[in-house]
């Protein structure tokens, strides 16, 4: 660390280590908790606390503060893989950037999508962040747009938002879903997702018995996709990343009073779709379920 850098008191390691862009808190604790962390040679461990004077290493190579912050707001496409690099030299999202003029490994995506997802990606070099709209005790909103073979049923949108559907251990539910409209033979659907479980809308769906056909993320908490060609970048405003900053408030995760004069319904499990879906005439815009 060069004396430019020194601190005037001492900083938790992994807060530090997140300044400089190595990942999240959340990330450098692992990183430490693995032993891929030294300090003046030594093993650096979680809690360590750093006064501006050590060298630092990551997997062996120096760690340098960052000179700049960095945000900006991608249009995945369909087919990059959201990770640095893939051991079978499948695409990544770094190597698409590089393509279209942002040759930046050293950025962090925000909110991963998967290899057949499209839309908003977040990436940056700033720890805090990464740590304010990633840490689990804060929900962030986030907006899909999803693409089925069949309408559902009133019921089965109200059981998704209020019931949900239990998968691999997990009840996974909707914060609202909202009809938009058809398209040949398959309809569209928004939908507001709060949590951010691993391929959570697809289990879902599979869930009920069905196959998203696309997934496009459109919206991550104030971050808007709008008409950003697919596969290019922009940079965020500063009233952008101030947005952001302020959507990782922490969450109350007090258990909810329970009702006493109706029994809990019970997660939907894994099952064909049942009720009478409605004409699409009948599935206007209305929310179902909302925060």
């Amino acid at each position: 660390m060069s004396d430019e850098n020194t601190v005037n008191e001492s900083m938790r390691i992994n807060r530090y280590l997140a300044s400089c862009g190595i990942g999240s808190r959340r990330d450098c604790d692992v990183f430490l908790e693995q032993g891929l962390i030294r300090v003046n040679g030594e093993i650096a461990k979680p809690g360590d606390r750093l006064f501006g004077t050590e060298e630092i290493t990551f997997r062996g190579e120096p760690v340098e503060p960052m000179k700049a912050k960095e945000y900006y707001l991608y249009h995945k496409a369909k087919g990059p893989l959201c990770t640095a690099r893939d051991p079978q030299g499948r695409e990544t999202i770094y190597d698409a950037l590089k393509r279209v003029g942002l040759d930046a490994p050293y950025l962090k995506y925000v909110g991963r999508l998967d290899l057949a997802s499209e839309g908003a990606l977040i990436l940056t070099n700033d720890g805090d962040m990464l740590h304010a709209v990633t840490h689990p005790r804060f929900q962030i909103k986030k907006v899909y747009q999803v693409k089925l073979e069949k309408l559902l049923s009133d019921a089965t949108l109200t059981e998704l938002v209020e019931v949900g559907v239990e998968s691999e251990g997990d009840n996974l539910k909707v914060g609202a879903i909202r009809y938009k409209g058809a398209e040949d033979r398959f309809h569209w659907y928004e939908i507001d997702l709060y949590e951010g479980k691993n391929r959570q809308i697809r289990r879902i769906f599979e869930g009920i018995g069905l196959e998203v056909k696309r997934l496009i993320r459109t919206q991550f908490a104030n971050i808007k996709l709008r008409d950003l060609p697919v596969g290019e970048f922009r940079l965020l405003e500063e009233r952008e990343v101030s947005g952001l900053m302020g959507k990782g408030h922490e969450v109350d995760r007090r258990p909810a009073k329970k009702p006493v004069s109706k029994p809990a319904r019970q997660p939907i499990q894994k099952r064909s779709l049942t009720g009478k879906p409605r004409s699409p005439r009948d599935h206007d815009s209305r929310s179902h379920g909302s925060r």
